[in-house]
């Protein structure tokens, strides 16, 4: 038995999402009796009833002769009219090229098979991943990964601390900065009688954006463009969203890091408590 592949084109009138349809045959030729079958692979959803498509039986050339298909009358490459469908053959399995290459008539290299829209349609496409949003899902649950996990291990639990003023009112505050993940906190000073809300935290723990205009949905900032250690100076300000903070002092750890990492000097604070009025004796 020799296997042959091909296919014949079929117009489609009905859809307005294709114009034709490539249907793939695979042509069956039994050596004993030279009679042929023919067979179309099935699809899902094609639309069109497939499996078999003529069943096993002799056919006669169309070309007047009133005689059967031979062996040597499919050829690759060459088309072949069969109950009214021109099939065009594109290739052959290997015992039909080896059982050709006996009979000194080699049949041709293998033909590609042209595509058509349904097939295109079928080809199933990789959904696009929105990389900040799986990631505010996973720390919203709790999990998530540190951009460098290097960073992360070398520098875990470590902490800079600065005491800090705001630059209008002159309120302390405690500025922490946390080595492992580059993210800022910022927490209130209270004392008793301050005519303050008891708040806690002034800032939440996160990276802190030099820039932070409102952008449009989809666009995030462009690089790096977070405050790291390496731009934290005595003299600067510290900047969050918009609002300075001088810095007057830090604790000994943190004064021993930046002198053994840059070079810089910071000298030592603790935080201020006002100091009680003298009494007024009458």
């Amino acid at each position: 038995m020799l296997r042959f592949f091909g296919y014949f084109k079929e117009s489609v009138v009905e859809s307005r999402l294709e114009n034709y349809r490539i249907r793939q045959m695979i042509i069956y030729y039994f050596l004993e009796d030279r009679s042929v079958m023919i067979t179309e692979p099935k699809q899902v959803n094609s639309g069109t009833p497939q499996g078999a498509f003529l069943k096993r039986q002799m056919i006669i050339k169309q070309d007047g002769s009133c005689m059967p298909f031979e062996p040597t009358d499919f050829r690759v490459g060459q088309d072949h009219g069969i109950c009214g469908r021109s099939i065009r053959i594109y290739d052959c399995d290997q015992y039909t090229r080896e059982y050709f290459d006996n009979m000194n008539q080699t049949q041709a290299e293998a033909l590609s098979c042209p595509s058509d829209s349904f097939v295109k349609s079928q080809i199933p496409i990789p959904p696009k991943k929105d990389k900040e949003l799986l990631e505010f899902l996973e720390k919203k649950l709790g999990g998530g990964k540190v951009a460098s996990q290097k960073q992360f291990l070398d520098n875990d639990r470590k902490v800079l601390r600065f005491f800090v003023r705001s630059a209008e009112e002159q309120i302390p505050y405690i500025w922490h900065y946390f080595l492992a993940d580059d993210t800022c906190e910022i927490r209130e000073v209270h004392y008793a009688n301050d005519g303050r809300d008891s708040f806690s935290i002034y800032l939440r723990r996160q990276k802190l954006p030099e820039t932070f205009a409102v952008n449009q949905p989809g666009q995030s900032f462009i690089g790096d463009r977070y405050l790291t250690c390496n731009e934290i100076h005595c003299e600067k300000p510290l900047v969050a969203y918009g609002r300075a903070f001088n810095i007057y002092g830090v604790d000994g750890t943190t004064q021993a890091w930046f002198e053994q990492t840059y070079g810089r000097h910071f000298p030592i604070g603790d935080i201020e408590q006002p100091k009680a009025r003298d009494p007024i004796v009458r």
